[in-house]
C-alpha cells in the first residue's frame, strides 16, 4: 500500500480509492483542486502500489489494513472515502464496517458486474486481458474491445488514463480484484437498509450494468443521492476534473 497526502493543513479529511488497475496517480489531477480546502489522502492499495511485493487480496482485507492506518495516522476518522470503479469495493467495505469513523461515501461508477453462469467468462479472461494489457501499456493506441464494451466512454479519456496504470501489477491481484467485482453486490445484499447513511452514487449516462446496481444500492442506502453524468462512460469522471471536484465539494457542502 502507497498512500499520498497533500493539504495536510486543512481539518476535514478526504481518502480517495483508485479503480482497478490505477494506482493513487489516477486522482493527479483533481488533488490540486482539492488541497485547497481539504486534507486528501490518495492511496495506491495492494497490488497497486508500483512494489510488485504486495499482492490485492480482497475488499475486507484492505478496509482492515485501512483502518489499521486511518487509528495510527489520521485520528480514527474520514470525512468521505471515495471510491472510484473497483475502489469502491474497498470503500464500500470500509463505510459500511465504520470500524473507523468514515463521515460519508461517494462510489463513482460502482457497475453490477454479476453475469450468473456466465460469470466464469469474466474470470477466465478478464484479468489475463488485463494483465496482458499491463505489459503494452504505454504503445496501446486504442481500446480493446472487451474494454471499450464494460466502459462505454471516451476512448481518448480513457486511454488518457494508462499513464496512472501501475507497475508491476501480478495477475493474481488482478483475478482477486474481479472476483471481488462479482462478489460485491451480493455482499451488499447482506447489509441491513441504513437510511441514515451520506452516500452519493456516481454514474456515467452511458455507462452499462447500472440500473440494477442502484437498486440494489437504494435497497442498502434508502436516501443515497444518484447523480448521473449525462454523456459520460464508465471512468470518464476522472477526465472531467474540474467537474469532479465541483461535486465532491459540493456534496461535502450538504
Amino acid at each position: 500500500m502507497e498512500v499520498q497526502k497533500f493539504g495536510k493543513q486543512n481539518s476535514r479529511k478526504i481518502m480517495l480509492l483508485p479503480g482497478n488497475m490505477m494506482s493513487w496517480r489516477q486522482f493527479e489531477a483533481v488533488i490540486p483542486l482539492l488541497e485547497k480546502q481539504y486534507h486528501v489522502i490518495a492511496v495506491s492499495t495492494d497490488g497497486y502500489d508500483d512494489t510488485g511485493k504486495t499482492t490485492f487480496t480482497t475488499a475486507e482485507a484492505m478496509a482492515e489494513k485501512l483502518e489499521q492506518y486511518i487509528k495510527e495516522e489520521q485520528d480514527g476518522a474520514i470525512d468521505l472515502v471515495l471510491g472510484e470503479s473497483m475502489g469502491g469495493a474497498t470503500a464500500g467495505m470500509l463505510f459500511h464496517r465504520q470500524k473507523v469513523k468514515i463521515g460519508a461515501m461517494i462510489l463513482s461508477g460502482p457497475q453490477y458486474m454479476n453475469l450468473g453462469m456466465f460469470s466464469w467468462v469474466l474470470t477466465a479472461i478478464v484479468p489475463r486481458s488485463q494483465y496482458n494489457l499491463t505489459k503494452k501499456i504505454q504503445s496501446v493506441d486504442k481500446l480493446p474491445w472487451m474494454l471499450r464494451l464494460y466502459t462505454r466512454g471516451d476512448d481518448q479519456k480513457l486511454l488518457n488514463q494508462f499513464q496512472y496504470v501501475a507497475k508491476n501489477i501480478s495477475l493474481a491481484t488482478l483475478e482477486n480484484a474481479t472476483k471481488e467485482a462479482l462478489r460485491l453486490y451480493p455482499v451488499i445484499d447482506t447489509f441491513a437498509p441504513d437510511p441514515e447513511a451520506k452516500v452519493a452514487i456516481w454514474y456515467g449516462s452511458n455507462e452499462p450494468n447500472m440500473k440494477k446496481a442502484m437498486q440494489k444500492l437504494k435497497r442498502a442506502y434508502p436516501n443515497a443521492q444518484g447523480h448521473p453524468f449525462v454523456g459520460y462512460g464508465h471512468g470518464d469522471i476522472i477526465g472531467h476534473p474540474d467537474v469532479m471536484a465541483r461535486d465532491i465539494i459540493a456534496f461535502m457542502k450538504s
